[in-house]
C-alpha cells in the first residue's frame, strides 16, 4: 500500500499534472469565457468523471491491452487529433455573446468520451498506474487512491480554469478582443497537439 510519503509526492504530480495547460483546460476556459461557468459545469463533470473512469480502466487492464495492441492506441491518437482539430476551428469562430448565447459548450457526455482520446490524459494515466500501484494484494487499495486523488486535483482544476474564462469573458465585452481571445485559445490548443503530432 501507498505510505503517506508517496501519497503526499503523488498529490503533487497529479496537481501539476491536472492544473497545467492541455486540451481540456483550454477548452474550459474558452467555454468559461464564450458561455460562463454555469453553462460549463456539464462540460467540467463530463472531463472529471471521464479521467475517473479512464483511471479506473487503465488500472484495470487498458494499459495492458494498449500494450499487447500498440496500433489500438495510435488509432485513438489519431482520431483526438482530429477531434482537437475541430475543438480549435470552433473556439476560433466563436462568435460573440448574444450569438453564444444561442449555441452550446461541449456536453457531458462528449467531454466524457474525450478523455478517452485526449493524448495528455492517456499518457498520464497509464504512466501514472505503472509507477505508484504494485502488483500485490495492496493494488486496488492504491488504485483507490490514486483515482481519489487524481478525481480530487482534477475538480478542483477544472473549477479554476472555467472560473479564470469566466473571469477573462467579462473583459472580452468588445467583439474584436473576444474574437483575438479565441484565435490565441484555438492556436494554444493546436500547439498542445505538437509533441502528439511528432511523436506519430
Amino acid at each position: 500500500m501507498m505510505d503517506y510519503t508517496a501519497i503526499i509526492s503523488f498529490s503533487i504530480f497529479a496537481s501539476i499534472a491536472a492544473i497545467t495547460p492541455g486540451p481540456n483546460n483550454l477548452m474550459l476556459a474558452a467555454s468559461g469565457a464564450n458561455y460562463g461557468s454555469k453553462r460549463t459545469i456539464p462540460h467540467l463533470l463530463g472531463v472529471t468523471i471521464g479521467f475517473m473512469c479512464l483511471v479506473l480502466a487503465a488500472g484495470l487492464g487498458l494499459s495492458g491491452l494498449f500494450t499487447a495492441l500498440p496500433q489500438l492506441y495510435d488509432i485513438m491518437r489519431v482520431l483526438s487529433l482530429f477531434f482537437l482539430v475541430y475543438l480549435a476551428w470552433k473556439i476560433a469562430n466563436a462568435g460573440p455573446i448574444e450569438e453564444a448565447s444561442a449555441s452550446k459548450p461541449l456536453s457531458f457526455g462528449a467531454a466524457f468520451l474525450f478523455q478517452w482520446v485526449n493524448p495528455k490524459g492517456t499518457t498520464v494515466t497509464i504512466s501514472t498506474i505503472t509507477a505508484y500501484t504494485n502488483s500485490t494484494e495492496s493494488f486496488l487499495t492504491d488504485l483507490s487512491l490514486i483515482i481519489i486523488i487524481f478525481g480530487t486535483a482534477t475538480l478542483l482544476s477544472t473549477i479554476a480554469w472555467t472560473i479564470a474564462g469566466q473571469f477573462i469573458g467579462t473583459f472580452l465585452q468588445d467583439k474584436k478582443r473576444r474574437q483575438i481571445f479565441n484565435y490565441i485559445m484555438a492556436g494554444l490548443l493546436v500547439a498542445a497537439l505538437l509533441p502528439v503530432i511528432l511523436s506519430l
